[in-house]
C-alpha cells in the first residue's frame, strides 16, 4: 500500500491551514495513497483558552471527513482542542468512508507544552483494512517503550505527526530518532514535520533497513509503497511474533 506524507506549513489560520490539508488529501489520493499523514496541530495550532472556546470544531472536522470521503483516502491530522476547560493536543484518524475511527491526545509532553497542554492517559493500536497502524505525536518518539508497546501488539506501521522545533545542537540527534524506532520495533515509521521555518522541515518514511523517502527545508508530498509481508517476515525470522 502506498503512504505519504504531507510536509505544510501551519498557521495559526484555521481556514487556511484546512485549505492546505484539502489540497494534500487530493494530492496524495491522485498519488494512489491510502493513506496520508499532516504534522502535529496543522488544523488548528493555537493555544490560546479563549479563541479555542470560539471555534466549532466539529464544522472543520466534518470538511476534513467529506474530502477524505470524496478522495477515497485514510487521512490523520493534529490538532489543539478545548475540553472540559483543558487543551489537548490531539492527532484525528479518518477513513476513507468519511468516519472517525480514532482521537489521540499526546501522552509525553515537550517540557514547554507542560503549563498550556493536558496530557492524555493512554494509546491504542487501531484495527483498519490494511492491519493494525499505530499513531504518536512528536515528543512521544523520545519514549521508546512508549512506541514498543504498540509494536508489541502488532502494528506494523506507526505515524508520528510532529512539529519540530529548531533548537540546533539538539535537532541531528533527534533527526535520526525515526529510523531508530523502524529499527528498534521491526516496523515501517512515518515522521511527519511541518515546513514552518523555525522547524526541522524534515519528514521521513523509514523501514526497519532504510529510510525510503524524505523531505527537507520545504514544503511538499512524499510517497512511499509498503508491504505488510516483509514486515510480517521479519518478526517471524526474528522470533518477535
Amino acid at each position: 500500500m502506498k503512504v505519504a506524507a504531507a510536509q505544510i506549513k501551519v498557521t495559526n489560520n484555521i481556514d487556511n491551514n484546512l485549505k492546505k490539508i484539502i489540497s494534500y488529501i487530493k494530492k496524495a489520493s491522485l498519488k494512489k495513497a491510502r493513506i496520508v499523514c499532516f504534522p502535529e496541530t496543522s488544523l488548528i495550532h493555537n493555544k490560546n483558552k479563549g479563541t479555542l472556546k470560539k471555534i466549532n470544531f466539529n464544522n472543520y472536522l466534518n470538511k476534513v471527513e467529506k474530502q477524505c470521503k470524496e478522495n477515497k483516502i485514510y487521512c490523520i491530522f493534529g490538532t489543539n482542542l478545548l475540553e472540559k476547560n483543558k487543551i489537548y493536543n490531539s492527532a484525528f484518524l479518518i477513513s476513507s468512508k468519511g468516519k472517525l475511527l480514532y482521537r489521540y491526545n499526546k501522552v509525553n509532553l515537550f517540557k514547554k507544552e507542560e503549563n498550556k497542554v493536558a496530557a492524555g492517559k493512554t494509546n491504542k493500536i487501531i484495527n483498519t483494512e490494511f492491519g493494525k497502524i499505530g499513531i504518536i505525536i512528536c515528543w512521544d518518539i523520545a519514549y521508546p517503550e512508549f512506541v514498543k508497546n504498540l509494536s508489541k501488539k502488532g502494528v506494523w506501521l506507526i505515524f508520528c505527526p510532529s512539529y519540530i522545533k529548531n533548537y540546533g545542537r539538539e535537532l541531528e540527534s533527534y533527526l535520526q530518532i525515526p529510523y531508530v524506532r523502524a529499527f528498534e520495533n521491526s516496523c515501517y515509521f512515518v515522521s511527519v514535520d511541518s515546513a514552518n521555518k523555525e522547524c526541522a522541515q524534515y519528514s521521513v518514511i523509514c523501514s526497519p533497513s532504510k529510510i525510503i523517502r524524505k523531505i527537507k527545508n520545504k514544503g511538499g508530498l512524499i510517497v512511499a509503497d509498503l508491504d505488510r509481508r516483509k514486515i510480517v517476515g521479519l518478526r517471524r525470522y526474528y522470533n518477535l511474533v
